[in-house]
């Protein structure tokens, strides 16, 4: 409301009326040719396209006009009328759909009941958008108005655009800083005006870390909004950032308030732990008993934590908040630490930004130890952070200017698998495996562990994954000592991975941990492979063949590393007796890989999956085929 009283403040000042540049795209107006239109030439694949997306700022009255046409092409397309996007309370929302109904143009109008606004903090809103009866071959587009401009523009989404523009009118009342990013040439026809023609699919490929960090785009960030009687402030520097979540209501002004509720908690805490270690394990551990909603926010869902406490439920600041209150409360030194999460785009220490900041963590400091916490997740042991987490920058708040926080881990995400198996006369495989699994491997087998109703329910999903498998028993241990490596063990049944060929057995002595498809499927990457931790994963595969037959043949082994040896791979043969045993080893040995070593790692990816197939060849010996 009160941006919306100072946008006609600002409107009256001015002593002339707004005009419109001439637009691409008119709201309302649609062809007939567009709705005739079955097909994107330059993407025959897209299951959807943009056919123009226009943006307009006003330097008279302040306000910014986004109309936006898309037209569905194939049934995948229809997912795209459904969507979301962030913005005020006074934001306006039109849409309309149409369809093209013998031979006429039927149109929708977006109802209000199909608008939805759940307030993100303040007067900021998350609004999400169900346009009505789009089907292939319907056109639909989005109209928004809001005062000043939005934090992005993006000429790139994840379907085809086929022509984009946006303008920008100077004016003497706002200043604002923009920053490109993005791998797509967007022509500068002017000052402040860009257009791009023919833009083709954000393409996501495995491990990366957002595409918000890659995806073409203009951000923005209001500096100053200056006029006779008004003057503020907003991000010109990250100590400006800082100022202004100290004095937000929903961060700044919840930190000052008094943690009466957690009284109780703190004087259990103080009556049964002797160290500040304790301590905080054990204040990590009480806050972890409120569960997380799902909802993730560098703002508390209300003034006060209380009612959340009280509720056994909040979102990820309400969370963390309560949590650093509690280790204030029992006098360990902690601070706030804000960042933007891996899917929302990564901080740039040059450019301070408001708008990036989603979570908020805690900071906690014994002696000379440092632990960054997040209070979400249940599994997650102390000193962990969830992957999300992990997207390199962070700020502490404090009462200054904040301060630069590295938000990487040392924990890997770690597993390995022992093999113990007999190859009987039927040519069935039975024995053991043994699986353990660290650090992200454990904190993420957990949480998928808990979704099961059963120990049943989870037996059967593995054996309906991997053909030929049957699972005689089944033991699991440390399931819940989050602090240990969870260990299972397995008697098996297998009857896969062994073929036989006349006399010849070929038998696969990797089989259901084998990669078959490579996560590396572009010729070329323009953005980085981001693993978010190291990982390691160790095979170990014992066979016992029967008397009868012998090693005809054993693969090659395989050693090779990337020419920094931030990745490498092992796999061995060996033979003794009747007993073949078999060793798998790849170690990813940092996080980040830049686009000129993307080239290395496909091929080390492409080699593992050829070895990996190549199977050992057992002959039946010759004194017993005759018999």
């Amino acid at each position: 409301m009160k941006e919306r009283l100072f946008a006609i403040s600002m409107a009256l000042l001015c002593c002339v009326l707004s005009t419109q540049a001439k637009a691409p795209i008119k709201f309302g107006k649609v062809s007939i040719e567009e709705l005739e239109m079955t097909t994107y030439e330059p993407d025959t694949s897209a299951v959807a396209v943009v056919l123009c997306k226009y943006g307009y700022f006003s330097g008279n009255d302040l306000t910014f006009r986004q109309v936006r046409r898309v037209k569905v092409l194939k049934k995948a397309g229809v997912g795209y009328a459904e969507f979301s996007f962030p913005g005020p309370e006074s934001m306006e929302v039109r849409g309309r759909v149409y369809n093209l109904v013998d031979g006429k143009i039927k149109e929708e109008k977006l109802k209000s009941e199909s608008k939805f606004k759940v307030r993100i903090v303040d007067d900021w809103y998350n609004i999400r958008v169900a346009l009505p009866n789009v089907k292939v071959g319907s056109v639909f587009e989005i109209e928004t108005t809001q005062f000043l401009l939005p934090s992005e523009f993006k000429f790139q989404e994840s379907i085809p655009v086929k022509y984009t523009e946006l303008k920008i009118e100077s004016t003497q009342y706002l200043e604002f800083r923009k920053r490109s990013r993005g791998y797509i040439t967007i022509n500068n026809i002017g000052t402040d005006h860009f257009k791009a023609n023919d833009v083709p699919a954000f393409k996501s490929e495995a491990y990366m870390d957002s595409k918000e960090n890659y995806i073409s785009k203009l951000e923005f960030d209001l500096l100053k909004v200056s006029f006779p009687g008004y003057y503020r402030e907003y991000t010109t520097t990250w100590g400006s950032v800082n100022t202004r979540l100290m004095k937000n209501y929903y961060f700044g002004q919840v930190l000052r308030t008094s943690p009466g509720f957690l009284s109780k908690i703190n004087k259990e805490i103080e009556a049964s732990c002797s160290t500040e270690k304790d301590k905080l394990q054990a204040a990590y551990d009480a806050i972890k008993a409120v569960k997380w909603n799902g909802s993730t926010s560098v703002y508390t869902s209300d003034q006060s934590l209380s009612p959340c406490f009280k509720e056994k439920s909040g979102n990820s600041t309400d969370l963390n908040m309560m949590l650093l209150k509690l280790l204030k409360k029992l006098e360990i030194e902690s601070y706030p630490v804000v960042l933007s999460t891996r899917d929302h785009g990564q901080l740039h220490k040059f450019y301070p930004s408001f708008n990036k900041l989603n979570y908020m963590i805690v900071q906690a400091v014994i002696g000379e130890e440092t632990y960054l916490l997040d209070a979400t997740e249940k599994n997650l042991p102390l000193g962990m952070l969830p992957k999300r987490c992990l997207n390199k920058n962070a700020r502490l708040v404090n009462d200054f200017e904040g301060l630069w926080v590295d938000v990487s881990t040392t924990e890997k995400e770690k597993e390995h698998f022992q093999y113990d198996l007999v190859l009987n006369e039927d040519l069935i495989l039975e024995g053991t495996l043994d699986c353990k699994r660290y650090g992200y491997a454990a904190f993420d087998f957990r949480n998928k562990y808990m979704n099961y109703a059963s120990e049943e329910e989870y037996i059967n999903d593995i054996e309906s994954k991997f053909e030929g498998l049957r699972i005689i028993n089944h033991k699991l241990d440390d399931l819940d000592s989050i602090k240990h490596p969870v260990d299972e063990h397995y008697d098996i049944k297998l009857d896969v991975g062994v073929q036989k060929m006349g006399d010849l057995v070929m038998l696969s002595p990797f089989i259901h941990q084998r990669i078959t498809e490579s996560p590396f499927k572009l010729e070329e990457r323009v953005y980085p492979v981001d693993f978010a931790y190291k990982q390691e994963d160790f095979i170990s595969s014992k066979i016992q063949i029967p008397a009868n037959y012998s090693v005809e043949e054993l693969p090659k082994p395989l050693r090779v590393s990337l020419p920094d040896k931030s990745a490498s791979a092992l796999i061995s043969y060996s033979v003794l007796g009747n007993v073949i045993n078999a060793m798998y080893s790849v170690k990813i040995s940092k996080e980040l890989f830049l686009p000129e070593e993307y080239d290395y790692l496909k091929k080390l990816y492409a080699l593992l999956i050829q070895k990996q197939s190549e199977p050992i060849i057992l002959k039946k010996n010759l004194d017993e085929a005759k018999l």
